[in-house]
């Protein structure tokens, strides 16, 4: 138990020294003012974060939940370093101009991406996302991780067609905060996506860890999670408010 307990820390201490990370805002939009908020926000993307080495920020619009109809703004960086760099006077005044005005500001988290237990195949597609957000104990950190690596081995196995990224909160969240990731061809591609290809991974997992072992596994999360502690919301990435992928 303690060589498992081992490897899961070291995998997750190793993908931090290399991780990508996100600076997530919310943004809560005024009463009335939602085509003049995204609007400001399109055209001030679209001048200042679309060129080479310029900050990149992707934009997601949260359709259930609380906060549904406001947006998470996301600047996505290779390194937290970035975040020692401050915008440019000039976009700074244009966003106060175009965008401030229309919307108050949340919630602002960071969170770090682990590349070792995420899945992002060549191809992949579509801008729906269904974001499963954990709060695990203390004492299920064991559990919890140890079902991420083998999730992401079936996927893996198996040639699952779509993207699952894992973040886990570094700073502004109270616990042990995680989320992942499914991407989605819109409602039908999230359909699809849990239908034969989710079938084939479970069956996966449990020719690679024993028979029953991925129900096995999952009541143990769940076991290993704070009250309150699964959250699902479904997000929509906005092209428009967002920077470009290429």
């Amino acid at each position: 138990m303690k060589k498992i307990f081992l490897l899961l820390f070291t995998t997750l201490f190793l993908t931090s020294l290399n991780a990508q990370f996100g600076q997530a805002r919310l943004l809560e939009v005024k009463e009335g003012q939602m085509s003049k908020f995204m609007d400001g926000v399109a055209k001030k993307t679209q001048k200042y974060n679309n060129s080479e080495g310029s900050p990149q920020f992707y934009t997601f619009q949260i359709l259930t939940g609380p906060n549904a109809t406001d947006f998470v703004r996301v600047r996505w960086m290779e390194s937290i370093d970035e975040l020692d760099s401050d915008p440019s006077q000039e976009e700074l005044a244009y966003w106060n101009k175009y965008a401030r005005p229309y919307y108050t500001e949340g919630a602002n988290r960071i969170w770090a991406r682990n590349a070792n237990l995420s899945h992002v195949p060549e191809g992949q597609s579509g801008n729906l996302r269904r974001v499963i957000y954990y709060n695990y104990k203390d004492s299920g950190e064991q559990d919890f991780w140890r079902f991420r690596q083998r999730v992401k081995k079936a996927m893996v196995e198996t040639g699952y067609s779509s993207a699952m990224n894992v973040m886990y909160c570094v700073s502004g969240c109270n616990g042990n905060w995680v989320q992942v990731r499914f991407h989605h061809n819109g409602y039908a591609g999230q359909t699809a996506d849990y239908g034969e290809p989710y079938k084939a991974m479970v069956e996966k997992y449990n020719e690679l860890y024993g028979n029953e072992a991925y129900d096995q596994d999952s009541d143990s999360v769940d076991a290993s999670l704070m009250p309150d502690g699964r959250r699902i919301r479904h997000l929509m990435l906005m092209p428009e408010m967002s920077s470009s992928w290429d």
